[in-house]
């Protein structure tokens, strides 16, 4: 059967994932575009897969791979309850999983988000952490990475990292969080071109307009800053993977 109708309700809960209200309440996020589809591992738990009418056969290979129910939308219902902006005609609809205990985190590098307001940000700080080496992300009063746009811009990496949601408190009380070495992202810090780790770190990336909280910066055993020629700030996505990759090039 092909819907067709917005007000069917599987166009519905389509549509409403877009929302973050609704992904909480549900527990439910969206990932849309035959790549990142084709990504979704096997240990997600997939509600429901969605195509275009004319795009069944050119997804068959995508679609066949899960079990979960297959909703058909018509191509104009698809592109109408679509967040995008040209609908590739193929979406899933996935289970939220649960967040990592920050008492659990064991990784020997965590990359943290400290109030990142822009998914997009989000969405490319945790693709290029993934891309770096890290398995493990706090975030802490940032943007959902689950909306989509944070899942688009990660590129499948929100698939390949654990994710951590704190607050300042837990954070900065965690016994775990003790033996790491917490490094800030700072513009009056000492150059990171110069900063050598040892042991385990958490590097933490602040808001766009604001900067690492007051509170972390204070129990931060390092603020390190990327030098400029000409410019005053870099994009928080840009610094984070500037960051990310100077910090592995010289760790010992």
């Amino acid at each position: 059967m092909v819907i067709t109708s917005i007000s069917n309700e599987k166009a519905r809960l389509f549509r409403a994932l877009s929302d973050a209200r609704s992904r909480r309440e549900l527990g439910l996020y969206l990932v849309e575009g035959a790549n990142s589809v084709g990504d979704i591992p096997p240990s997600a738990v997939v509600r429901s897969l969605y195509v275009k009418e004319s795009k069944q056969a050119d997804y068959e290979s995508i679609l066949s791979r899960f079990a979960a129910e297959r909703v058909v939308l018509s191509d104009d219902l698809f592109d109408r309850v679509s967040a995008t902006v040209t609908p590739a005609g193929i979406a899933a609809v996935v289970e939220i999983p649960a967040s990592a205990d920050i008492s659990a985190l064991n990784g020997d590098k965590l990359i943290v988000l400290d109030h990142v307001s822009d998914a997009g940000n989000v969405g490319a700080i945790l693709r290029t952490a993934v891309a770096a080496g890290y398995r493990e992300a706090v975030l802490i009063g940032s943007a959902d990475p689950y909306s989509p746009k944070a899942v688009r811009s990660s590129m499948s990496a929100i698939f390949k990292i654990d994710l951590c949601f704190s607050d300042i408190p837990a954070f900065l009380s965690s016994k775990n969080m003790q033996s790491y070495d917490i490094m800030v992202l700072d513009m009056m810090g000492e150059s990171i071109f110069t900063h050598v780790p040892r042991g385990k770190y958490a590097l933490v990336v602040g808001n766009e307009a604001h900067g690492v909280s007051a509170e972390i910066k204070a129990a931060a055993g390092r603020r390190l800053s990327i030098p400029m020629v000409s410019m005053e700030s870099l994009n928080a996505a840009v610094s984070a993977g500037v960051a990310m990759y100077l910090l592995e090039r010289n760790r010992i």
